[in-house]
């Protein structure tokens, strides 16, 4: 069965929920599925909020419903504390027809963006646990800009033709870890970018994707600094990295305090790879080495 939940009753559901100062809860049932449209939950709220997701949410499965809205969200959550997901549901981004229209299945189309499924922005003392995140229409969950964030117990899935479906992204964010999870999409498992620091990744199976990655960093002659990043515990089988540290020609700032350790791969292509010529480009990029 797929209920639409309307968008104004989830708003009304969500304003409610950030109004009250006891701690709250907002419940979504086991057995239901749930077709939801963009919708952006906004901080701050007066309590701990506790969106508990124990059936399926699922996206429009059109890309016509994100005409005149944010193409690059699906569910938005932005200026929250305290903020808990969990429940044991599913969201599915019902990514297909998002991944048929890019233009690195076809290189015909126009090269468009497409949401990620979950985005966190200036969220401060975040829990994500014990949830399902599928077929993501690009990333799957993304976190910028947020502070102390715990993310354990996740499986996020996506076949592994679909395009830049990184599993889980992190960018300008600090405190993040992660652990206790499987990622297996079509492009990263985890990625870390532009100036996040203290980042802790912990029993994590990953692949097929990617790999996990540092970057890319750099881009259009950009600065960026990644510290303090430790991966200890993953398992990664079928992926075409292992570990990687990416950056673009023409970029600056650097990657410091770096550890990967125990880490067991079984049939990836490049275990090990720090690439400072990184182009993910139609156009071959201009070489900038200077002799």
């Amino acid at each position: 069965m797929v209920l639409f939940l309307g968008l104004q009753a989830f708003k009304e559901a969500w304003e409610m929920a950030c109004s009250f100062r006891a701690r709250t809860r907002i419940v979504i049932p086991a057995g239901y599925n749930f077709l939801v449209h963009p919708v952006d939950f906004g901080g701050p709220c007066k309590s701990k909020v506790t969106l508990d997701i124990l059936g399926t949410i699922v996206a429009p499965e059109d890309p016509a419903a994100w005409k005149g809205l944010n193409r690059r969200k699906w569910l938005y959550f932005h200026g929250v504390k305290h903020l808990t997901l969990e429940g044991g549901g599913t969201v599915n981004g019902m990514g297909w027809l998002w991944w048929a229209q890019s233009c690195k299945i076809n290189k015909t189309n126009p090269c468009r963006n497409a949401p990620t499924a979950i985005t966190f922005h200036k969220c401060k003392d975040l829990k994500v646990k014990n949830l399902k995140v599928v077929c993501g229409q690009k990333m799957h969950i993304a976190f910028t800009n947020c502070l102390r964030v715990l993310t354990f117990r996740l499986i996020v899935t996506s076949p592994a033709v679909s395009p830049n479906t990184d599993g889980i992204h992190i960018s300008a964010s600090h405190g993040v870890n992660i652990k206790d999870s499987v990622v297996r999409t079509g492009d990263d498992c985890i990625s870390i970018v532009s100036n996040s620091s203290r980042i802790k990744i912990r029993n994590i199976v990953c692949g097929p994707g990617h790999g996990i990655s540092i970057g890319s960093l750099g881009k259009s002659n950009s600065s960026s600094l990644v510290r303090d990043v430790m991966v200890d515990g993953a398992f990664l089988s079928n992926t075409d990295n292992g570990v990687r540290i990416k950056t673009w020609q023409g970029g600056s700032g650097n990657a410091t305090n770096i550890t990967f350790q125990n880490i067991f791969m079984e049939n990836v292509s490049n275990p090990i790879i720090i690439d400072q010529y990184y182009c993910d480009a139609q156009m071959p990029c201009a070489n900038q080495v200077w002799y």
